[in-house]
């Protein structure tokens, strides 16, 4: 028989009923467990917050959480909220070395409502978790399974939300940072933002994230010359939100980026990148280049 533990954090999927102050996670793992032939449970309910509310310190519980445990168990069940997923997917897949499944899920109904998707997405995780052809970090949500450092929230109301973001798969892992660890800051360019925006919002960091668009680029002028600035200073990331990842060899903007100091993503999405440079920077060394494929 196989023995699974479930790990519960709130989310979507443990709301209760809706009042004045909207959805907020009440349900604990005991009241989600389904019973299935040859795999046992334990529950672990770590904390019940919104996913919005994650931060470092909520990664560090469960990362200790999965590390304590998985030896004790052939597999391991995360029920977790949807709009952090990807941050807590790349941060388990970067920090757990594991050759046995640990399995994040959530919902976009909570469990118990009218057309949930909740108790399939948990029967889809917990077979899952039982396999033992799955290793290391995924997410199994509505019939798809993608790794855990390639989780990309495509819709905020489909049952089927997530996407992989680019294939990337994971080949090491890093030391979980002893504490919060320096942050890198995080840029979304658009057309109205400024070089000094960029400035400011960075100022302090050593990492930089700038999410751009398409393949990747800069604007020339003065946005190219605070990306300048900033890679004399730290590391510039430039990511996308689009599916496939970054190419800064495809286009003239690409390449005035690289001109810049600037780094490809690759097929980071921006969720991971941010992860990868927060994790490898507070471990002392030189980060791998993902590249796109």
């Amino acid at each position: 028989m196989k023995k699974l533990l479930m790990i519960t954090t709130g989310g979507t999927i443990a709301c209760g009923s809706t009042d004045s102050s909207g959805l907020a996670p009440e349900k604990s793992g005991g009241d989600m467990l389904p019973e299935l032939d040859d795999i046992s449970f334990d529950v672990l309910d770590l904390y019940a917050i919104d996913s919005t509310d994650a931060r470092p310190a909520h990664w560090r519980m469960l990362y200790d959480a999965v590390t304590e445990k998985l030896p004790d168990y052939d597999g391991i069940i995360i029920l977790h909220g949807t709009d952090t997923m990807a941050y807590t997917g790349a941060v388990l897949a970067f920090t757990v070395r594991t050759d046995k499944p640990v399995i994040l899920t959530g919902s976009m109904i909570p469990f118990g409502e009218p057309h949930s998707d909740a108790g399939d997405n948990i029967l889809f995780a917990c077979e899952s978790a039982a396999s033992d052809k799955i290793r290391g970090v995924w997410l199994a949500f509505h019939e798809r399974l993608i790794g855990g450092a390639d989780i990309a929230k495509v819709s905020s109301t489909s049952k089927d939300a997530f996407r992989s973001y680019s294939g990337l798969e994971i080949t090491h892992t890093m030391h979980f940072p002893d504490s919060g660890g320096k942050m890198p800051a995080v840029i979304k360019l658009t057309p109205f933002t400024a070089a000094n925006d960029i400035l400011r919002a960075c100022e302090g960091h050593c990492r930089f994230i700038i999410e751009t668009y398409g393949a990747g680029g800069l604007p020339s002028g003065e946005i190219t010359d605070a990306v300048s600035e900033l890679a004399k200073k730290g590391r510039v990331i430039i990511t996308t939100p689009c599916l496939g990842g970054t190419d800064l060899g495809r286009y003239e903007v690409g390449r005035r980026a690289w001109d810049a100091g600037a780094h490809n993503g690759g097929v980071m999405s921006t969720e991971c990148a941010a992860v990868f440079e927060w994790i490898s920077e507070n471990n002392g060394i030189a980060p791998i280049e993902y590249d796109c494929c």
